[in-house]
């Protein structure tokens, strides 16, 4: 559905006896956030993200800690956190969801004291989400050219794994930090992700050689990454991960650039979702 006929369907959709409620738009990156810790001073009991996993976390992050409910009209291209949550991709549909009211404590992470909802990570899929937040089309044409070009061209780098449990020493092409299942378009990196574990699934991932393409391909499609060759997931309240160098990480889709090494901290239902 566009988006401009969103405020139709809520309008037309919505529990009017139960809800107040009130539109705004964003109107430059960064402004939802703004919006969001308005409706938390305001005392506004559920602020509803219409967008993708970078919306939600725009929209989500200021609620964290709060009793202020993060309800989603999933509208963006990937829907990872979606259709993690079994939210229905139909506007009407995921207005009912809202109707009904049933919320739900879920994790959140933070990574270098920033934090996210669904799925971070360095590496390989921090430079697709780098590349494809630059270019302005969307959908999952532009997102898998950026997946080739870059399997092309980025070579594995070290990393140091400190966990409670363990230290690991690894090559990786990329790591993912995983609170949900999904990268988004139905990619599942991590099948066994909760959002109530107090735990995040860090997902190791050493770079396939092309005839290796297939089967990784074969076990993402069956949702079975973690019994994937070249994969290796491990659930930790905390860690921290000693990098080359420094470089952009991915933040729910959105790429930020930080210090070389990265401590991770599962903050334990943390945020009250409607699902």
């Amino acid at each position: 559905m566009r988006k401009k006929n969103l405020p139709d369907k809520i309008a037309e959709n919505i529990d009017k006896d139960r809800f107040d409620y009130e539109i705004k738009y964003s109107e430059y990156a960064g402004h939802a956030k703004v919006l969001a810790k308005e409706a938390v001073d305001e005392q506004f009991d559920i602020v509803v993200a219409a967008g993708g996993d970078g919306s939600i976390n725009e929209i989500g992050v200021p609620l964290i800690g709060t009793n202020v409910a993060l309800g989603i009209i999933p509208c963006g291209s990937g829907n990872g956190f979606s259709h993690h949550v079994d939210l229905p991709l139909n506007a009407v549909k995921a207005i009912k969801v809202l109707n009904e009211g049933q919320r739900h404590k879920i994790d959140t992470v933070t990574v270098n004291g920033i934090p996210f909802i669904s799925i971070a990570g360095t590496g390989f899929d921090a430079k697709i989400a780098e590349d494809y937040a630059n270019d302005p089309r969307r959908g999952f044409d532009t997102y898998f050219k950026y997946i080739i070009r870059n399997y092309i061209t980025y070579r594995e780098q070290n990393y140091t794994i400190i966990m409670p449990e363990q230290t690991i020493e690894t090559k990786a092409m990329f790591i993912s930090f995983a609170n949900s299942n999904e990268q988004g378009y139905n990619i599942p990196i991590s099948p066994h992700a909760s959002l109530q574990d107090g735990k995040v699934d860090l997902c190791v991932v050493r770079k396939p050689n092309p005839l290796e393409l297939p089967i990784m391909g074969g076990f993402m499609i069956d949702k079975k990454m973690d019994k994937a060759p070249k994969v290796d997931i491990y659930q930790t309240s905390e860690a921290k991960i000693i990098r080359e160098k420094a470089e952009v990480i991915n933040i729910d889709g959105e790429s930020i650039m930080t210090e070389k090494d990265l401590e991770i901290i599962v903050k334990p239902f943390s945020l009250n979702i409607i699902a």
